[in-house]
């Protein structure tokens, strides 16, 4: 039966894979349209308000605004919220700009000749914008061209034939722009290590002179004088990518009048091959993606006739590892209080998706030898969160790809845990019960945050004393801060001087605050703080959203010596309960992954939670 059970799993993701790659085969719905400002001209899609969904930021030319659309989770937008701009705003660009973890905005106002920077709350609203001047900026792009951990600005400058750096002072405030010359009316930008010395250079298609314009980074966000390469007939937009699949990256060129795609390959020097042009009827727009899953680049063109794919015929994998990325937080000895939340930098790069993983070394000494070190391997987001003991860590962190390719990061940051006595940060899965025990039951105390379906109940005998204690039932979905305070009650004897505080995960996992503690004199309070992370079921490889590969992932961990999920309760999305047939407390099994599939795929139920 186990065997059955897993060959149908496997058909159904096979089905459902094979369904992905082939595009004749995938049936959309009609249209759904969704106000924006006057004349939509520019959008990014990103996760604005941290919710694990994607979001949209939409540049609106003729109301000189910006309007966001958030994400319902599920494909659906809410209503728009607009953003003051400059005049004509032509160009945006998320990213996380002051490095405090959220996404921020980034845009180019033609006529107003500014670039405006729009920092996010957090949530996905955004404080007002600051203006920092650039001449004729048409399009932006955000990356890390001086190495020091944090995005810069290029920006190409149509009316003066430049490009313009904007380099990041490290809080998402930025230097005046320096200039350097490109040929005539740069049209679209794109930044990306050309010649493979680790830093990231510059690629601009200027749509008068029929060229593209190289310049090679310094290393320190400085730049080479210009060389350039012949393009079709106003060549409107440009994408760096390894088409050929040689690890270095190519140059695809849209040209709009000439109506074709100019492919030029990289020497793997930064220096490039004549053009070999390919007919598509005026291109306005380029992007590369692996489109039909056999791991090379195809490309997807915007024209005036529509959606242009060109299939690319190399069937050679095309991935590796982000050109260059850098620790974000814990900041370099920094100190941290609650639950340690790592965070990278993963530089816009859509060719790579999801097949980049990344292992998170952490170590109580700087020499990271195996008695000292924990290893996270196989992380698919640039982030990590971990309850730490209190103590000096070390860490870096490495990305790869599918094939062994990988990259380290360029620093090793060290931090330390401290945490007050009596505060504790615990990362959980809920429901989750507070737990106070004391001698004669209600000798103390205890108020916490007011949370929507609490249950309070004092009749259980938790520790089997012949006494009943306080139990404070939090249910699930809950993520965020407690507060428990303890305070003596007018009654208290001198027997009820001790009690004991603790936290129950699940059921199965108890954590103390406090045992055997003294009850505070009159009129003081203790204090105890505490968090619950919620994790979400059926979320097994931890990347915050349900899809079909966590039923991968299971399968992985079931039958080939994958990963477990950590904690085990992500994989566990039918819940089985304690006292079911067969069935442990928590236990993953083939079950798991068709329940999974059933919710994702025709409708069934979702995980438990």
């Amino acid at each position: 039966m186990r065997k059955k059970l897993l060959l149908l799993a496997l058909s159904i993701l096979w089905a459902i894979s094979a369904w992905a790659q082939n595009p004749d085969s995938i049936p959309f719905a009609s249209a759904v349209n969704y106000g924006a400002g006057d004349t939509p001209y520019s959008i990014f899609c990103a996760d604005l308000d941290g919710d694990g969904d994607l979001d949209l930021a939409v540049t609106n030319a003729w109301s000189n605004n910006v309007s966001i659309l958030k994400n319902n989770g599920d494909g659906t937008f809410q209503p728009k919220v607009d953003y003051a701009a400059g005049e004509y705003p032509c160009s945006i660009f998320c990213a996380d700009l002051d490095g405090d973890g959220d996404l921020d905005l980034a845009v180019g106002n033609s006529w107003s000749h500014t670039v405006s920077i729009l920092k996010n709350n957090g949530d996905g609203t955004f404080q007002p914008k600051v203006d920092y001047s650039v001449y004729s900026p048409l399009f932006i792009f955000c990356a890390d061209l001086d190495g020091d951990g944090d995005l810069d600005i290029a920006v190409a400058n149509y009316a003066i034939y430049s490009v313009s750096i904007l380099k990041n002072n490290g809080d998402g405030t930025f230097q005046p722009e320096v200039d350097y010359e490109v040929s005539g009316e740069p049209w679209s930008i794109f930044c990306a290590d050309l010649d493979g010395d680790g830093d990231l250079d510059i690629a601009v298609a200027n749509v008068f002179n029929r060229n593209v314009s190289i310049l090679k980074n310094n290393g320190d966000g400085t730049f080479q004088p210009k060389v350039d390469y012949a393009t079709g007939e106003s060549p409107q937009s440009i994408f760096c990518a390894d088409l050929d699949s040689d690890t270095d990256l190519d140059l695809a060129v849209a040209n709009y009048e000439s109506g074709n795609v100019s492919i030029l390959k990289n020497n793997g020097d930064g220096t490039f091959q004549p053009k070999v042009d390919y007919s598509v009827y005026r291109p306005l727009f380029i992007f590369c993606a692996d489109l039909d899953g056999d791991g090379d680049l195809d490309l997807a063109l915007a024209s005036e006739s529509g959606v242009i794919i060109l299939e690319n015929l190399t069937q050679a994998p095309a991935n590796q590892p982000p050109w260059a990325f850098s620790l974000i937080s814990p900041l370099d000895q920094d100190t941290i209080l609650g639950p340690t939340t790592f965070r990278w930098q993963a530089p816009y790069d859509p060719n790579f998706g999801d097949q980049i993983r990344y292992d998170l070394y952490v170590s109580t000494v700087p020499g990271f030898d195996a008695d000292s070190t924990g290893v996270y391997d196989s992380l698919p987001l640039a982030k990590f969160t971990e309850a730490l003991n209190n103590d000096t860590y070390y860490w870096k962190v490495k990305a790869y790809d599918n094939w062994g390719a990988e990259r380290w990061s360029t620093q090793t940051w060290s931090f330390t845990v401290d945490r007050p006595p009596g505060t504790l940060r615990y990362i959980a899965y809920s429901p989750v019960d507070l737990i106070v025990t004391s001698p004669n039951g209600d000798s103390i105390g205890m108020s916490f945050n007011s949370i929507i379906d609490a249950v309070y109940d004092s009749t259980i005998d938790v520790n089997m004393d012949g006494d009943s204690d306080d139990v404070v039932t939090i249910p699930h979905p809950f993520a965020g801060d407690y507060q428990i305070r303890v305070v003596r009650e007018p009654y208290v004897g001198p027997e009820d001087t001790a009690y004991t505080l603790g936290i129950r995960v699940n059921g199965d996992c108890e954590t103390y605050l406090a045992v055997n503690a003294t009850v505070p004199p009159p009129g003081e309070v203790i204090i105890y703080s505490y968090e619950v992370l919620n994790y979400l079921r059926g979320d097994a490889n931890r990347d915050e959203k349900r899809t079909v590969g966590d039923a991968i992932y299971l399968i992985n961990y079931l039958f080939k010596g994958g990963t477990a999920p950590a904690p085990l309760q992500l994989g566990d999305a039918n819940c089985c309960q304690e006292g079911e047939k067969n069935c442990k407390a928590v236990s993953v099994s083939v079950s798991d992954v068709i329940y999974l599939i059933n919710y994702l795929f025709k409708g069934g139920p979702a995980p438990c939670s």
